[in-house]
């Protein structure tokens, strides 16, 4: 398959639509294509680069290609646009060759609109990219989304934070070895590494690194987790009271293991279980609990919302509860768009929920994490605001170095019952 041809352009289309019409997540969609056939490294990272770019400049390309268009067109057609534009202004493609593939790409889903496309993409190419843009498609943001940070961190904050997940994040890694050993080792093999400042585990690499080639990977020296959640998982600790030895730690919502690998390192003599009901999420958190030799820990399919435990008979619970991804827009800029003002409060309620369940197991004096890898108010203080023992909160706003992510530290109160 020659990057030369429209076939490129044509999978990022329908992929495109997979996402934004259908609503399934992008790295799914983009693996399910590359997984049919044979694809050459250019062209797949081409695809991959396409499909991304749309997502995350998604607001300012439609501002820009809605200029010239005075009815809607259907949805292949606009995504047609927005890819198409994209290229024009931020891929090293030469104007004629982003328009003509773009136009041979949409011949399969709307032939009739051929000419269409044509038109509109050469006037985008003569014109320079509007002047002035709404501040939410400055921060290529849904406008529920901008005005609730807008509100909760002020626009100044938020258009920086754009600034962030623009751009293609590193690769960081939560090294389990000794890190100054191994970030030598894989700078011997010509990797460029850096220490990560948020963990003692993480190291940061090019967004590009196959990470099945890093030394130590199927010896299960390492994992990909981005620092922010390897943060939060630090932030569990057994109660001064409790004995490691015969401690019990549940990891709630647990798949794919990097927190539930991370505390059985941190805690290699306790009994850890990770917890996780969906069943085809854990194959993969087997694996990896295997590949980063966790023999302590043991693994339950289990409702989190119905936790097979007596209550006060847990020492110490990480609950990374599931949630809207708003933090975590630099990998996954899809989340902005298979979430909305709704799911986000329905998110928000189920992340109560578990975490009145979890603190019915947890012994009194026990300490438990909350975390989610959003940065929605309604679902960090919001989740916590009625919670007894709640020690400190934390939340980590997106940067070059690290997603967002919030995490509160909570010590079950000795005398009371939690409400």
């Amino acid at each position: 398959m020659s990057s030369q041809t429209s076939h490129v352009r044509m999978h990022a289309l329908n992929i495109l639509h997979t996402i934004l019409i259908k609503q399934h997540k992008a790295k799914a969609s983009i693996e399910h294509v590359l997984n049919q056939q044979s694809w050459e490294p250019r062209d797949a990272g081409l695809l991959r680069e396409m499909v991304y770019g749309v997502l995350r400049y998604y607001y300012s390309l439609e501002a820009d290609v809605s200029r010239f268009i005075k009815t809607k067109p259907d949805d292949y057609t606009r995504l047609a646009l927005l890819l198409g534009a994209y290229q024009l202004r931020y891929m090293r493609i030469p104007s004629h060759a982003a328009v003509s593939e773009t136009v041979s790409a949409i011949k399969p889903y709307a032939p009739q609109a051929a000419g269409f496309i044509n038109a509109v993409l050469r006037k985008v190419s003569a014109q320079e990219p509007p002047a002035k843009l709404k501040a939410s498609q400055a921060a290529e943001l849904p406008k529920w989304m901008y005005q609730i940070w807008r509100d909760a961190f002020g626009a100044e904050t938020v258009q920086t934070m754009a600034t962030y997940y623009k751009q293609t994040p590193d690769l960081c890694l939560a090294v389990f070895k000794n890190r100054e050993t191994w970030m030598q080792e894989a700078t011997a093999q010509g990797f460029e590494v850096r220490a990560g400042e948020l963990s003692p585990f993480a190291v940061l690499l090019s967004p590009k690194t196959h990470v099945t080639q890093l030394p130590g990977y199927e010896a299960g020296a390492l994992m990909v987790m981005d620092q922010a959640a390897q943060a939060a998982t630090l932030a569990l600790n057994l109660s001064t009271s409790n004995h490691e030895n015969d401690a019990i730690i549940l990891d709630l919502c647990a798949a794919p293991g990097g927190k539930t690998a991370m505390l059985a390192h941190r805690f290699p003599t306790a009994s850890i279980v990770a917890v996780e009901l969906n069943p085809r999420r854990i194959p993969r958190l087997q694996e990896n609990l295997t590949r980063l030799s966790c023999p302590h820990v043991s693994l339950l399919q289990a409702d989190c919302l119905a936790l097979p435990y007596a209550e006060n008979s847990v020492d110490a619970i990480m609950l990374d509860a599931p949630c809207s991804a708003s933090g975590t827009l630099r990998r996954h800029p899809d989340a902005k768009f298979l979430h909305n003002h709704e799911d986000m409060l329905a998110a928000s309620a189920l992340q109560q929920l578990l975490l009145k369940e979890a603190l019915r197991v947890l012994k009194p004096s026990g300490t438990l994490v909350y975390a989610v890898c959003s940065i929605h108010p309604a679902e960090n203080e919001a989740v916590v605001a009625n919670v007894e023992g709640v020690l400190n909160t934390t939340r980590l706003l997106p940067s070059a170095e690290h997603d967002g992510f919030f995490y509160a530290q909570i010590q079950k109160p000795q005398n009371k019952e939690q409400p």
